[in-house]
């Protein structure tokens, strides 16, 4: 009998304990919709697509391992949380900003972040153009692309982004491949 009212006790604070970080992880968490997207770039001379949509490959594949989220107010050494995107691959050529690709939806904690890492795992292009067939994987100058961009999430609402590719051109000379571009966050 003793034994029972202690496993009540028991599972009453258990019971309570959950209850109150349910409520304390809903007030103070929103999620972050991760999405990413190629917006074609212009030439300004002619005004046509960037040469790199122009069909002289058929796709650019992005790995996306990480993203990191740096507070408000923290300084740069401190105040950054990461967050898996579990290598996710996309052809960033075949999708836009109005049909971006979908990456992660992140429990975030609650605020504003004025720095977001994104981390690549790898960067192949399939190239298909008269005369060249290849597959090839580029070479990585930093782990990470930094979009300093400031975006709010808010305790149990949804903030989205769409991390932008913006590439340059790929060039090829003896086999060797180098891309050119950075990256910008659309909320």
């Amino acid at each position: 009998m003793k034994g029972g009212k202690i496993i009540a006790a028991i599972m009453v604070i258990v019971i309570i304990a959950g209850i109150g970080y349910y409520g304390y992880h809903y007030e103070t968490t929103g999620k972050l919709k991760v999405n990413t997207a190629d917006m074609m770039v212009t030439n300004t001379t002619n005004s046509s697509p960037d040469a790199l949509h122009g069909g002289m490959h058929g796709g650019l594949y992005v790995t996306f391992s990480a993203i990191a989220l740096h507070s408000k107010g923290a300084s740069n050494s401190t105040g950054w949380t990461n967050y898996s995107l579990h290598d996710k691959t996309v052809n960033v050529l075949n999708i836009t900003p109005s049909n971006a690709s979908f990456l992660s939806n992140l429990s975030v904690h609650a605020g504003t972040y004025n720095m977001i890492k994104i981390y690549i795992k790898s960067i192949s292009v399939n190239m298909s153009a008269p005369g060249i067939t290849s597959n090839t994987t580029l070479t990585l100058s930093a782990p990470f692309a930094l979009a300093v961009h400031t975006i709010t999430v808010s305790a149990h609402g949804t903030t989205s982004i769409v991390i932008d590719i913006h590439e340059r051109g790929i060039i090829s000379s003896s086999s060797k491949f180098m891309m050119s571009g950075n990256m910008t966050i659309l909320s």
